[in-house]
């Protein structure tokens, strides 16, 4: 793997990161929340997820 798409994997990596760290905090209030929050925090959570799964993915493909 060249320097240049090792930096990128490692740009993805941390977003990865940094929308776990950001998405944690939200998933550790839902137990707080009414029924109308805790849907909405949830469809925010799966966002989330979804936004992870593309992050790795385009991960995965860099370093094949």
């Amino acid at each position: 793997m060249d320097h240049d798409t090792e930096d990128l994997v490692v740009q993805l990596s941390t977003r990865i990161g940094m929308i776990m760290e950001d998405t944690s905090m939200l998933a550790l209030t839902v137990r707080g929340m009414d029924p109308v929050g805790r849907r909405a925090a949830l469809r925010k959570i799966e966002q989330a997820a979804g936004r992870i799964h593309a992050l790795v993915a385009a991960a995965n493909a860099l370093k094949s």
